[in-house]
């Protein structure tokens, strides 16, 4: 006799999820104090790995990325589909080469919280995995964080822009 499933499909991607944005800040309390201070360079390299398999998700679901508006809304459906429904994001599309993502609640500083009680070490991640992702799906555009709830900030800003204008504007 099959066994019944008791759970509802929106049941188990909250779980999924929210197990999956505990994942970081577990690890985090574990092995930081073990192994010091590489600690932050393996754990970048693991979330700009991620964005990899990010981008080809997002490749082989069709997702477009020819334009920053483009980017600003297959970045925001990865977050949802990859780290849940706990996520809610504005999307603000300035022109072909500007957008804005802002996001106003995040899993994963719940999680940091949860565990911590704040978002201790959660930026360095947070920004390997969405610079990452926007430049491996489309090498021309860049992101920039303009505001970060780790950092004391409501929400997160996160400006999705040509390479060019970013470097012009890093110059500055």
């Amino acid at each position: 006799m099959p066994r019944r499933d008791p759970l509802t499909p929106e049941q188990k991607w909250l779980a999924v999820t929210r197990f999956a944005t505990a994942l970081p800040v577990l690890y985090d309390v574990t092995f930081r104090e073990r192994i010091g201070d590489e600690y932050d360079r393996l754990d970048q390299q693991i979330w700009v790995r991620l964005a990899t398999v990010a981008r080809d998700f997002a490749t082989s679901s069709g997702l477009p990325a020819g334009n920053a508006g483009e980017l600003m809304e297959t970045l925001g459906a990865l977050l949802l589909a990859l780290f849940g429904p706990e996520f809610r994001m504005e999307d603000v599309p300035l022109d072909e080469g500007r957008a804005v993502l802002m996001i106003k609640r995040c899993p994963f500083a719940f999680r940091e919280a949860e565990v911590r009680g704040g978002p201790e070490n959660l930026l360095p991640r947070c920004l390997a995995f969405s610079i990452a992702t926007v430049e491996a799906l489309n090498p021309a555009f860049t992101l920039r964080f303009v505001r970060s709830m780790c950092m004391g900030d409501r929400t997160c800003e996160l400006k999705v822009m040509r390479r060019e204008d970013a470097e012009r504007d890093d110059a500055r």
